[in-house]
């Protein structure tokens, strides 16, 4: 774009994204006119502390060295995570390379640094579309209920999903000593804590739970007007007691702290003509993987090198944002649905061994594997596959720890192989049936239909189920996923197929309890199941 050519920017919006946004393009485009409009007042937001991960900070520290400068002193480093289970603690050494800050401190800075490279900031009222729209480029950053995307929706074309559990963001006015995460088992059911430290004496806790508990807990029926900055005071008080061995026994903190359903955000575009989407506006990740403001922080540099060009065409210069982002968006996304998912069913492996859950929770996303952690978890892997293979810790390999899970034997009730990889072709274990599987949503409703599929298939004909499905990797963790409900829910043999490529993902199954059996396609092995076996193509409707 030419640097001589002045431009106004309308931002609707100023969180992170947009503020962000905003001073990068002013500070590199000085003649440029950038106003951000948000409709709260300076210092006014929801929630406690923020994670910043180490890879955002990197990506900070090229585009706007000062600002890094200043997020790094304001911000609160730890490393350490822990699991508090019921069967015993498990420490995460190293859990955090990044750092946490205050939601309103980072926004203070962010608001400084916008305004110092010449941004005008108008706060305390909301800006339409039709009053900008007239801007040579329209950044809708107005977060998750965005109403510029509503208006647009036929462009954009959102999708919203919502998820089946329920959190509350809290504070606390203890200094936790890292990522804690606690489940607690009270009358009504199962809540669990996801807490962090984000400043000396500050420590933000997200609790998810269930509705079904969340209704036995009469917690429920709270009226609060949805554009007040009340709490629900009565969820405060029934948490605070369940976890007040987390707390101190203080009295959990409340900043518009209300029960929400977690609501994933795509757009088919984000784009059009000159409004483009940014933030939570185009897409969402789940908290529990950190990473909401990295999106946002990330998309805003993205959309600043975009249009740092010799490129007079606003039209242009976004599709190239939009070209160039959305496989990194996508590809985040996808592992945050994972854990979310995984959190949403927790509570169905919170009382295997601890080393299990944590190596699970570490896996969850599919971005760590067994071979990754074996030298960084600080003995949780070793552990973890000892228990799984039934063998003293010392007795498990320093290298080679995918060949080594895939080759234990299996010893089930009138059944003992000499390996966990073995060929359908061969016909060693007795089939059930297979089951195509191809959505990794295990404990949803398509979940729940292979479920019942599969029970009719074990009753009709004892024997493994074999989850078959696509080569790719997303298709391959999205068979463990089901595998995993179906050996929690039925107590079933289940064999994975997976391309020999995917042999690693595969052995962190085993590890994870996702699965029993390994099973290589190199050619059409499945056709080889004996005619007699029940077979399943497809979604079950």
């Amino acid at each position: 774009m030419a640097r001589d050519a002045p431009r106004r920017v309308e931002v609707i919006g100023g969180g992170p994204g947009g503020l962000f946004a905003a001073r990068l393009l002013k500070r590199r485009h000085p003649e440029w006119a950038v106003t951000v409009h948000e409709r709260l007042e300076p210092g006014r937001t929801f929630g406690f502390g923020v994670g910043l991960t180490g890879a955002l900070l990197d990506s900070v520290r090229a585009a706007d060295p000062e600002l890094h400068r200043d997020v790094l002193a304001a911000g609160f480093r730890f490393s350490a995570g822990r699991f508090l289970l019921t069967r015993g603690a498990v420490h995460l050494p190293g859990f955090n390379s990044g750092v946490s800050i205050g939601r309103t401190e980072l926004l203070r800075l962010l608001l400084a640094h916008a305004e110092a490279a010449g941004v005008v900031v108008r706060f305390g009222k909301p800006a339409t579309l039709d009053g900008v729209r007239s801007a040579d480029l329209v950044v809708a950053a107005d977060g998750v209920s965005s109403a510029v995307r509503d208006r647009l929706s036929a462009a954009f074309r959102p999708s919203i999903t919502t998820g089946r559990g329920l959190f509350i963001w809290c504070g606390s006015d203890l200094e936790l000593p890292g990522s804690t995460f606690l489940p607690v088992h009270t009358p009504d059911g199962l809540f669990v804590a996801h807490a962090y430290p984000y400043a000396a004496g500050r420590s933000t806790v997200v609790i998810e739970t269930d509705p079904e508990s969340r209704r036995a807990a009469g917690l429920d029926a709270a009226e609060l007007d949805p554009l007040s900055a009340d709490s629900d005071e009565r969820s405060l008080d029934y948490l605070s007691e369940w976890f007040a061995d987390l707390s101190g026994g203080r009295r959990l903190l409340g900043n518009r702290s209300r029960w929400a359903h977690f609501r994933v955000i795509t757009n088919e575009s984000w784009v059009h003509e000159n409004v483009v989407l940014l933030g939570d506006a185009a897409a969402t990740a789940h908290p529990s993987l950190g990473s909401g403001t990295k999106l946002a922080m990330d998309s805003a540099i993205a959309l600043h090198d975009a249009l740092d060009h010799d490129e007079p065409d606003i039209g242009e210069a976004l599709a190239r944002f939009e070209t160039a982002r959305r496989p990194a968006v996508d590809r985040l996304q996808e592992r945050a649905r994972r854990s979310q998912l995984w959190w949403e069913s927790f509570g169905h492996r919170a009382d295997l061994p601890p080393d299990r859950v944590a190596l699970s929770f570490l896996s969850r996303a599919g971005v760590l594997s067994l071979e990754d952690l074996h030298h960084s978890s600080g003995g949780i892997v070793p552990r973890a596959v000892a228990e799984f293979a039934g063998v003293h810790v010392d007795q498990t390999p320093a290298e080679g720890l995918t060949g080594w899970v895939l080759d234990r034997p299996l010893r089930a009730p009138g059944m003992e192989l000499s390996s966990r990889l073995i060929s359908l072709a061969e016909r060693t274990v007795p089939i059930s049936g297979v089951l195509d599987v191809e959505d990794g949503d295990a404990w949803g409703p398509t979940g729940q239909r292979l479920l019942d599929r599969a029970a009719d298939l074990l009753a009709a004909t004892p024997g493994a189920l074999v989850l078959a499905g696509p080569d790719d990797r997303s298709a391959v963790l999205n068979r463990l996923a089901v595998g995993e409900r179906l050996r929690a829910e039925l107590a079933a043999l289940v064999v994975v197929v997976v391309d020999r490529t995917h042999l690693q993902d595969a052995a962190d199954g085993l590890v994870a309890g996702r699965a029993d059996l390994v099973a290589l396609t190199d050619g059409p092995v499945l056709e080889t199941v004996p005619a007699s076996s029940p077979t399943l193509r497809g979604t079950p409707s």
